[in-house]
């Protein structure tokens, strides 16, 4: 069966909110910061950083602080385990969405 290959996916990477922040994180060429990610997918801070930590601990995002005008400026970036993680999830599913039954 074709579809066991959705488990040779990245477990973290099953849930849609997890897999929305590495999506925008893997099409900017920059890192993106902690408001940026809040506003554009929609996410409550407590939403989004309790999911950046899960993506972190596993190493797929790489968490970046500094300041800017004597605020604290958090940004973040896909690592390179990370872009290895979610290339290959879009493969399996369009290897998934191509099988077709053969």
């Amino acid at each position: 069966m074709k579809a066991k290959i959705i488990l040779e996916t990245h477990p973290l990477l099953s849930d849609r909110t997890r897999l929305a922040i590495m999506a925008a994180l893997i099409t900017e060429k920059d890192a993106l910061d902690f408001t940026y990610l809040c506003e554009n997918l929609e996410l409550s801070r407590g939403n989004l950083s309790s999911h950046i930590a899960k993506l972190e601990s596993a190493g797929l995002v790489e968490v970046h602080k500094k300041f800017k005008d004597k605020k604290t400026l958090t940004t973040y970036s896909c690592t390179e385990n990370g872009k290895k993680a979610i290339k290959n999830y879009f493969e399996n599913i369009h290897e998934l969405i191509a099988y077709k039954g053969k």
